[in-house]
């Protein structure tokens, strides 16, 4: 099982969205994301972990959509 947090700019906070997904016989499946607004990324990720915690994985991956991509060079 891998479970994907995502954070999202929203107007105040943060739009964090999890995606759970396994391996069946034969192919991958995916749930459909849980999503939630949060004041801060540190609440978020709390979130992310306590679930992960909940299913017994000791990590989860983030993708921070939040951030500007990266100047390009001149």
């Amino acid at each position: 099982m891998k479970l994907t947090l995502i954070l999202d700019p929203a107007p105040i906070g943060v739009r964090a969205s999890i995606i759970e997904e396994w391996e069946e016989p034969g192919r991958a499946a995916k749930m459909d994301p849980r999503i939630r607004l949060f004041d801060s990324d540190e609440q978020a990720i709390g979130w992310g972990r306590s679930l992960a915690s909940r299913r017994g994985l000791k990590q989860i991956y983030l993708t921070d959509n939040r951030k500007p991509p990266p100047a390009s060079l001149q």
